[in-house]
C-alpha cells in the first residue's frame, strides 16, 4: 500500500515551471547588442552553466529537469523555449497554445530587424502553399468518434476556455517577474491590479497579443527575512492551489540558491498535494 501510494506521488505531473532569468549575464561580453544575441562561444558557455545550475537544482530537488528552462526576460533570449515548458506543464495548456512571446528581433538594430521580418514572409508564404488541407484531421475525427462524443469535446473546450487561464508567479524581489510577464506572454496590462488576501499578493489582467485574457497572480517575494517567509508561505498555501501554473523565476546568476531550493521543495509538496486547480 504503502509502495503504491509513493508511486502515485511520483507519477504526478506538477503544474510548475522555474525559470532561470538573465542567463545574459553569466558570461561577460558575450552579448552582440547588433543582433541582440549572444556570441556563439557566450552561448556555449551559457548552455553549459545553466544546465549546470539545472541539474544541481533538479537533483536536490528530486524532481525531472524537465520543469527548468534558462532565458533572458530582458533580452527576450529563449523565451519560445520557456513558452513551450509552460504550455506543456499547465493545466489545460492548450489556452495559450496560440501565444506568442515578444520577438527577440524587436531589440536588434533596425537593419536586421528589417532582414529577419523579410525572411520571415518568405517562409510564410512558402508554409502557405504546404498546408492547404489544415482541417484533415478534424475531418479524420468525425470518421472514428460519433457526433455525442464530438459535442462532449467541444463542451469540455468552452469550459476551459471560460476560465482565463492563471498563472502565478513567484520569485526573490528583483528577479525579472514583471518583464518575464510582459514579454513572454507579450502581454499588456488591460485592469489596474486588485489585492488578494493581502496588499503584496496582487492579480493582473493582462489582454493577450493573441487575443483572450491571462490572469497573472504576483506573489510576494520571498528571502528577504525568515518572519516574513513565514507569513508570505501563508499566501502561497491559499493561492497556489487555484492556478493553471506556478511559475517559478530563479535569478540565474545568483551566487545563493539556498532560499530558491527550499523553496522549489515548498512548492513541490503544495503542488502534490493539489494535483488539479481548485477554481
Amino acid at each position: 500500500m504503502i509502495s503504491s501510494f509513493l508511486k502515485t506521488k511520483k507519477n504526478i505531473q506538477l503544474r510548475l515551471v522555474i525559470g532561470l532569468n538573465q542567463v545574459d549575464k553569466l558570461v561577460e561580453n558575450g552579448w552582440n547588442e547588433r543582433l541582440n544575441a549572444p556570441t556563439k562561444e557566450a552561448e556555449r558557455a551559457i548552455q553549459r552553466r545553466s544546465e549546470d545550475i539545472i541539474n544541481k537544482l533538479a537533483k536536490y530537488s528530486q524532481i525531472s529537469s524537465s520543469y527548468l528552462e534558462y532565458y533572458s526576460a530582458l533580452k527576450c533570449y529563449r523565451l519560445l523555449p520557456l513558452l513551450s515548458k509552460i504550455i506543456r506543464n499547465a493545466h489545460a495548456g492548450f489556452k495559450l497554445d496560440n501565444v506568442r512571446p515578444t520577438d527577440p528581433f524587436d531589440l536588434a538594430d533596425f537593419e536586421v530587424k528589417e532582414f529577419v521580418q523579410q525572411e520571415r514572409e518568405k517562409r510564410i508564404r512558402n508554409q502557405e502553399q504546404k498546408n492547404d488541407s489544415r482541417n484533415e484531421l478534424f475531418d479524420e475525427m468525425k470518421k472514428i468518434l460519433s457526433f455525442e462524443e464530438l459535442e462532449l469535446i467541444r463542451n469540455k473546450l468552452t469550459e476551459e476556455y471560460a476560465h482565463p487561464p492563471r498563472v502565478a508567479v513567484l520569485g526573490k524581489t528583483g528577479v525579472g517577474k514583471t518583464t518575464t510577464i510582459n514579454n513572454v506572454f507579450n502581454a499588456k496590462l488591460k485592469t489596474s491590479h486588485t489585492v488578494v488576501g493581502t496588499t503584496e499578493a496582487q492579480v493582473k489582467n493582462f489582454e493577450l497579443s493573441t487575443g483572450g485574457t491571462l490572469s497573472v497572480i504576483d506573489l510576494p517575494g520571498y528571502g528577504r527575512s525568515i518572519s516574513e517567509d513565514k507569513e508570505y508561505e501563508k499566501i502561497y498555501q491559499d493561492i497556489i492551489p487555484s492556478c493553471d501554473l506556478l511559475f517559478l523565476v530563479i535569478q540565474a546568476n545568483s551566487k545563493d540558491l539556498a532560499d530558491d531550493q527550499e523553496m522549489i521543495l515548498k512548492v513541490k509538496q503544495w503542488l502534490e498535494d493539489s494535483p488539479t486547480p481548485q477554481h
